[in-house]
């Protein structure tokens, strides 16, 4: 099934079918959907643009040729940054073990499948061939390789002044005293609890939060010089030089290569 307007998706209290897919080809930019959640599990795969999807433990980045597996009765709220376009996959079974929302990598043969699989209409036959797609569906989601596009929240209140104070401030430069001194714990506290709750140094949650804004401004066509100025830092080459680090690709190269799918189609 494939839906041209975010507004009209109808996500059913139950599912008909074991699996059901639909393309949401939305023209409609920076969509959002509030927060919700479903009796059976959900994979977003996103085909062109960004989409980022919100929980009460972090942030999800989801780029092109990379989908998020949210398992059933998981809050969460999708937004499409920019004209994002994507897959949705319903299951009513658990393939995962993990209770938390996962990134995994969407391979060519994945893809074919999921554009295949738009056009199956519901009430298919359990038997049938239809069905027996939607579980090599299944299967190669199963077996796909988990990606890290992720920003743990800490839930301690203290840590999330800094959180807080750097999702609104990308840009800030306050050091770990700094910190300190405002969340009124010692320096060696601070970054013990911190590591405890995000599984990261305060210094790689800062670099994490920075690429997830990069990969959103970098969809909305903002300039490299804009970008490294919008996070705080001192110089184009410095900010190429984490991004490069950390994706494995300079920010244009991993736009074209990843981000620009449609396009390329």
């Amino acid at each position: 099934m494939i839906v041209e307007n975010i507004k009209d998706v109808n996500f059913p209290d139950r599912l008909k079918d074991s699996v059901a897919v639909l393309k949401i080809d939305s023209g409609i930019p920076d969509w959002e959907i509030g927060l919700h959640q479903h009796e059976y599990g959900q994979l977003m795969a996103t085909i062109s643009g960004l989409i980022t999807v919100s929980t009460e433990k972090g942030i999800w980045v989801v780029p092109p040729k990379t989908a998020i597996w949210i398992p059933a009765n998981t809050p969460h709220s999708p937004t499409g940054v920019g004209i994002s376009t994507c897959h949705v996959v319903f299951i009513l079974q658990n393939i995962f073990y993990s209770n938390d929302c996962q990134i995994i990598q969407v391979s060519d043969f994945l893809s074919a499948l999921l554009k295949r699989a738009e056009l199956i209409h519901p009430n298919y036959a359990i038997n049938s061939t239809d069905a027996h797609l939607m579980q090599v569906l299944v299967d190669e989601i199963i077996n796909a390789p988990q990606q890290w596009l992720y920003l743990p929240l800490p839930k301690d209140k203290r840590l999330k002044i800094i959180s807080n104070a750097l999702l609104h401030q990308p840009y800030l430069k306050t050091s770990l005293a700094e910190w300190a001194s405002i969340c009124c714990i010692s320096e060696r506290s601070l970054t013990r609890v911190f590591k405890e709750e995000t599984k990261l140094s305060l210094n790689n949650w800062r670099r994490r939060l920075h690429i997830i804004l990069a990969l959103q401004l970098l969809n909305d066509g903002h300039s490299i010089s804009y970008i490294a100025n919008e996070l705080g830092y001192v110089s184009d080459s410095s900010f190429i030089t984490m991004f490069k680090k950390t994706m494995k690709y300079s920010p244009k190269k991993f736009y074209i290569e990843c981000m620009n799918e449609e396009n390329k189609g």
